[in-house]
């Protein structure tokens, strides 16, 4: 198709508590790194626990069954989940809530504008899936502030104003509105208001790149 003046990219769908983005990185990173300067990017929250949803989990039942859950994860992909993510379920009771770390996002794209959005989404996954730490707590995005070499006092307090968590639900609506209803999800955005469903998560790198090939950038 010919292409408008509009600048294609990439448009990664992705949760901070979906098992499966911790797991499967290079559906994005490989395109992304592969198409350079000839495609943006960006990255929207998808809201994958909120409302009636939003729960507490904790204890050695709930990680038992999480490790269980997961190993056909780490089957299917080589990824390993982390000890330290499993003994802390086991351990200490956790808010499970898309918000918080899509706020975090939100955030991230204000205190840093021009760094890359996957910076900040796959530090959240690392610090949840492998370091065990708590996407509903503080002490979590002060520590992930500190990695991304960011102010953690500015950072927090972006955190909790009414424009990060505005942006945050706007990526909800986004989402939703292009049927992201499980995740990852990828995109390529040829238009203001076209957008090419390119990976539902499990697919290669070689099937993204045939189908944005296809499309023609």
């Amino acid at each position: 198709m010919a292409m408008s003046a509009f600048d294609p990219m990439l448009v990664y769908v992705y949760d901070a508590l979906c098992p499966w983005c911790y797991a499967i990185p290079p559906v994005v990173r490989q395109p992304v790194d592969h198409y350079g300067d000839r495609l943006g990017h960006e990255v929207l929250s998808g809201g994958m626990v909120r409302d009636d949803q939003v729960r507490e989990i904790g204890g050695e039942e709930e990680a038992a069954r999480l490790r269980e859950s997961y190993r056909s994860i780490e089957s299917a992909t080589g990824v390993r989940f982390g000890e330290a993510f499993f003994d802390a379920v086991a351990r200490h009771r956790r808010r499970l809530d898309s918000e918080p770390p899509a706020i975090a996002l939100a955030a991230f794209r204000m205190v840093a504008p021009g760094r890359s959005e996957l910076e900040c989404a796959h530090a959240i996954l690392h610090a949840n899936f492998w370091e065990g730490g708590d996407p509903s707590s503080d002490a979590f995005y002060r520590r992930l502030a500190e990695r991304l070499e960011l102010d953690p006092d500015l950072f927090l307090e972006t955190m909790g104003t009414d424009e990060a968590r505005n942006r945050a639900l706007y990526d909800f609506a986004l989402a939703r509105q292009l049927g992201a209803d499980a995740f990852p999800r990828l995109y390529l955005q040829t238009a203001d208001d076209y957008l090419h469903l390119v990976s539902r998560g499990d697919s290669s790198f070689d099937q993204v790149r045939r189908s944005i090939d296809a499309i023609g950038v």
